[in-house]
């Protein structure tokens, strides 16, 4: 179901969730989405659609994003396609809901939506966080015959989660935010932060993995869920700004004999 109708929470709200209990779950999850709001780049959202927009075909109306997070791509999906996103943060749900978009909550490898869809995208945050070859299954059975899906995986945990200290700043509240990234894809964020009308100051820390894949794992995902017409490429072959992310397409056939997804009219309903 969507969270239409509840405001997002702020950075402020992030800000006092840590400061008063520094040793609850805090994580991108949970009390934390508006720090990863904050933390994307700016243009990362063009950049993607114009990823996405290069590998679909003119007559691509209805679109699935799955693990749609924030929604920093939905935004700009919702303003040139009928599209729909699905993810199981609730937290971070709140964002594109809150805007008016169609997002859903849900599990991205067993989206609750019917077989209806012209296109399916993954990006690298949600193929960093979730089995590959589930993602591409849970795409295919989205997808009509003829429907095309478009994958951003990591090649380095580092395009997802940039190491480094980075500090935002509101109206009362710091907070300084230390990434720091292994070479087997674990990933250690601390988040320090200072109330400076009372001087309070607390620090909680989120522990997460970025699952990484090569452009022959991405390709065998792709043909082991049933693609066809499966092209994947990785930024050192033309598309510099996708350095650490390989980047597939695949074509479901049209050939299967199932057409039940064919010609429903609206916007996807979630599966009862």
């Amino acid at each position: 179901m969507s969270d239409r109708g509840r405001r997002p929470p702020t950075f402020a709200d992030a800000c006092e969730a840590v400061l008063s209990a520094p040793t609850g779950d805090h994580s991108v999850a949970t009390t934390l989405a508006p720090i990863h709001a904050r933390a994307r780049l700016d243009g990362w959202g063009e950049r993607r659609l114009r990823l996405v927009d290069a590998r679909f075909p003119a007559d691509v109306e209805r679109v699935l994003e799955l693990g749609c997070g924030v929604g920093v791509l939905l935004r700009h999906l919702s303003g040139r396609y009928d599209a729909v996103g699905v993810d199981s943060r609730r937290e971070q749900l709140r964002f594109p809901a809150a805007r008016g978009e169609a997002a859903v909550c849900g599990d991205p490898t067993r989206p609750p939506v019917r077989q209806a869809f012209d296109g399916v995208c993954v990006l690298e945050d949600a193929a960093g966080a979730a089995p590959l070859a589930d993602l591409c299954v849970a795409a295919y059975g989205a997808l009509r015959p003829g429907g095309i899906v478009v994958v951003a995986a990591p090649t380095d945990p580092t395009a997802v989660a940039a190491p480094g200290v980075e500090t935002y700043s509101g109206s009362r509240y710091l907070l300084e935010r230390a990434v720091d990234v292994a070479t087997d894809g674990d990933v250690t964020i601390d988040y320090r932060v200072t109330d400076r009308r009372t001087g309070r100051t607390a620090v909680a820390t989120e522990g997460r993995e970025v699952r990484t894949a090569t452009a022959e794992e991405l390709t065998a995902a792709l043909r082991t869920a049933g693609f066809e017409d499966v092209l994947v490429a990785s930024g050192e072959e033309g598309e510099t700004e996708l350095r650490g992310v390989v980047v597939g397409s695949g074509v479901r056939p049209v050939d299967t004999g199932d057409t039940s997804g064919a010609g429903t009219a609206g916007p996807p309903a979630l599966d009862e």
